[in-house]
């Protein structure tokens, strides 16, 4: 299994300092996270290339990148052909957000026509649409985002352990199961859950301390059923020095895997 380091932590630097902390933390390869405030923004997508380019001069891949594209269209175009070109294998769509006042019957055929054109524009450019299990979604859990994805079988999966401490809680192993062969990636973090004055709330810690995830279970179960695709570390809590937390988190999860 190859170890990404999700971007985000690192804001909006260079590409080449961007590249120069991914191979500092040790990690095999990026998962790039393309919005405002980050090395690369929608608005110039031809970053994308230049951030594989410093990566691979390091030795290290530009694997995944994550995005916040829900439909086909101009912007979506220009990000998902910048992939395509970059030779970028798998792309990370938006969350598709549950709306109590539409109805979750409504937000299921509107959002599966809209992920059906984006996947078919992200085909036509050989790159693969993957749906992430996000808390706040009509996708928290295995089961409902195949229910999103249909009979869209180009569509992959970026299964999440953490997140679903929050919402869409399933057993891993029934996830796992579900996905099969279209989980094509697998994000890595950790919370706990804390007694505040307003009632207990599910909170991001270092991956390295442990939480409510049992990932040394999870990690034992995708090596039994024999998965070699790539775990994106997530650092989502504060910190002072990103790179360090990264690289503590990152350690700890190569220390799993043994």
């Amino acid at each position: 299994m190859r170890l990404l380091a999700f971007t985000k932590p690192f804001g909006p630097i260079n590409p080449a300092r961007l590249a120069e902390a991914v191979a500092s933390v040790g990690a095999d390869g990026a998962d790039l996270v393309v919005r405002e405030g980050q090395t690369v923004s929608p608005a110039d997508p031809g970053g994308i290339a230049v951030v594989a380019a410093e990566l691979q001069r390091r030795g290290l891949t530009l694997d995944v990148v994550t995005t916040d594209l829900l439909d086909a269209g101009a912007d979506a175009e220009r990000i998902v052909a910048a992939c395509g070109e970059t030779g970028v294998p798998l792309m990370r769509a938006g969350f598709y957000r549950y709306d109590p006042a539409t109805g979750y019957r409504r937000q299921l055929e509107e959002s599966r026509a809209a992920l059906a054109r984006l996947a078919g524009l992200a085909a036509r450019h050989g790159v693969q649409v993957a749906l992430q299990l996000h808390h706040g979604t009509i996708h928290p859990s295995a089961s409902l985002a195949l229910a999103l994805a249909g009979d869209l079988n180009d569509v992959r999966f970026y299964a999440d352990p953490g997140n679903q401490a929050k919402e869409g809680s399933e057993a891993w192993a029934l996830n796992v199961d579900l996905l099969g062969d279209r989980m094509a990636c697998m994000g890595v973090k950790n919370a706990v859950w804390r007694s505040a004055a307003d009632g207990w709330v599910c909170e991001w810690q270092p991956f390295a301390d442990g939480g409510v995830v049992r990932w040394p279970e999870i990690i034992s179960g995708l090596r039994a059923r024999g998965y070699t695709g790539p775990l994106s570390l997530h650092v989502h809590y504060p910190a002072d020095d990103p790179a360090a937390a990264v690289r503590r988190d990152l350690d700890h999860l190569r220390g799993l895997l043994g």
